[in-house]
Protein backbone atom coordinates (compact mmCIF):
# COMPACT_ATOMS: atom_id res chain seq x y z
CA UNK A 1 0.00 0.00 0.00
CA UNK A 2 1.28 3.46 -0.83
CA UNK A 3 0.32 6.72 0.76
CA UNK A 4 0.20 10.10 -0.87
CA UNK A 5 2.82 12.58 0.30
CA UNK A 6 1.54 15.24 2.70
CA UNK A 7 2.93 18.03 0.53
CA UNK A 8 3.64 18.07 -3.18
CA UNK A 9 7.24 17.67 -4.26
CA UNK A 10 8.42 20.91 -5.81
CA UNK A 11 10.94 19.88 -8.47
CA UNK A 12 12.10 22.42 -11.05
CA UNK A 13 14.77 21.47 -13.60
CA UNK A 14 15.58 18.40 -11.52
CA UNK A 15 16.04 20.33 -8.26
CA UNK A 16 13.73 19.96 -5.25
CA UNK A 17 13.03 23.62 -4.48
CA UNK A 18 11.52 22.90 -1.05
CA UNK A 19 14.62 20.95 -0.03
CA UNK A 20 16.82 23.80 -1.27
CA UNK A 21 14.84 26.32 0.78
CA UNK A 22 15.04 24.14 3.91
CA UNK A 23 18.79 23.58 3.49
CA UNK A 24 19.45 27.32 3.07
CA UNK A 25 17.33 28.23 6.09
CA UNK A 26 19.24 25.66 8.17
CA UNK A 27 22.54 27.47 7.58
CA UNK A 28 23.70 29.19 10.79
CA UNK A 29 24.51 32.46 8.97
CA UNK A 30 21.07 32.70 7.36
CA UNK A 31 18.20 34.46 9.13
CA UNK A 32 15.75 33.67 6.32
CA UNK A 33 14.99 33.65 2.62
CA UNK A 34 13.82 36.91 1.04
CA UNK A 35 11.83 38.15 -1.89
CA UNK A 36 12.56 41.81 -2.45
CA UNK A 37 9.98 44.52 -3.05
CA UNK A 38 10.81 44.51 -6.75
CA UNK A 39 10.39 40.82 -7.13
CA UNK A 40 13.73 39.12 -6.27
CA UNK A 41 14.12 35.42 -6.95
CA UNK A 42 11.17 33.15 -6.35
CA UNK A 43 9.82 29.88 -7.64
CA UNK A 44 6.13 29.79 -8.47
CA UNK A 45 4.43 26.42 -8.23
CA UNK A 46 0.79 25.35 -8.25
CA UNK A 47 -0.65 26.67 -5.01
CA UNK A 48 2.60 27.89 -3.53
CA UNK A 49 5.53 30.25 -3.91
CA UNK A 50 9.02 29.54 -2.64
CA UNK A 51 10.50 32.96 -2.05
CA UNK A 52 14.22 33.54 -2.26
CA UNK A 53 14.92 30.55 -4.54
CA UNK A 54 15.07 30.50 -8.33
CA UNK A 55 16.25 27.42 -10.22
CA UNK A 56 17.49 27.73 -13.76
CA UNK A 57 19.07 25.08 -15.99
CA UNK A 58 22.65 25.89 -14.92
CA UNK A 59 22.24 28.05 -11.81
CA UNK A 60 20.40 28.36 -8.53
CA UNK A 61 19.83 31.89 -7.25
CA UNK A 62 19.30 32.40 -3.54
CA UNK A 63 18.29 35.67 -1.83
CA UNK A 64 18.64 35.80 1.94
CA UNK A 65 18.73 37.88 5.06
CA UNK A 66 22.09 37.17 6.68
CA UNK A 67 22.99 37.34 10.33
CA UNK A 68 24.93 40.40 11.47
CA UNK A 69 28.68 39.94 11.86
CA UNK A 70 29.16 36.97 9.52
CA UNK A 71 31.44 37.76 6.57
CA UNK A 72 29.68 37.57 3.20
CA UNK A 73 32.14 34.98 1.90
CA UNK A 74 31.32 32.71 4.85
CA UNK A 75 27.57 33.13 4.30
CA UNK A 76 27.95 32.17 0.64
CA UNK A 77 30.19 29.21 1.46
CA UNK A 78 27.69 27.83 4.00
CA UNK A 79 24.90 28.03 1.43
CA UNK A 80 26.96 26.53 -1.40
CA UNK A 81 28.07 23.69 0.85
CA UNK A 82 24.45 23.01 1.91
CA UNK A 83 23.31 22.90 -1.73
CA UNK A 84 26.18 20.86 -3.14
CA UNK A 85 24.21 17.58 -3.05
CA UNK A 86 20.83 19.15 -3.87
CA UNK A 87 21.91 21.06 -6.99
CA UNK A 88 24.96 19.20 -8.30
CA UNK A 89 26.79 20.82 -11.19
CA UNK A 90 24.94 24.10 -10.86
CA UNK A 91 26.47 27.44 -9.96
CA UNK A 92 24.90 28.86 -6.80
CA UNK A 93 24.50 32.63 -6.81
CA UNK A 94 23.92 34.13 -3.36
CA UNK A 95 22.33 37.56 -2.92
CA UNK A 96 22.58 39.00 0.58
CA UNK A 97 19.56 41.27 0.37
CA UNK A 98 19.41 42.27 4.04
CA UNK A 99 21.12 41.85 7.40
CA UNK A 100 19.73 41.28 10.86
CA UNK A 101 20.14 44.11 13.31
CA UNK A 102 23.42 44.18 15.25
CA UNK A 103 23.23 42.89 18.80
CA UNK A 104 22.46 45.56 21.36
CA UNK A 105 25.49 47.34 22.72
CA UNK A 106 26.50 46.75 26.30
CA UNK A 107 25.79 49.33 28.96
CA UNK A 108 27.05 52.69 27.93
CA UNK A 109 30.07 53.78 29.84
CA UNK A 110 30.09 57.50 30.34
CA UNK A 111 32.46 59.62 32.26
CA UNK A 112 30.84 61.89 34.72
CA UNK A 113 31.71 65.46 33.99
CA UNK A 114 31.17 68.45 36.14
CA UNK A 115 29.97 71.50 34.40
CA UNK A 116 31.43 74.72 35.70
CA UNK A 117 29.70 77.84 34.78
Amino acid sequence: MTTAPTSPVAVVNGVDVSAVAAAVEACPAVAGLLVGPRGGPATYLPGQQVGGVRVRPHTVEIAIRARWGVPAAEVAEQIRHALRALAPGRRVDVVIADLTDPPPAGPAVRKATQWKQ
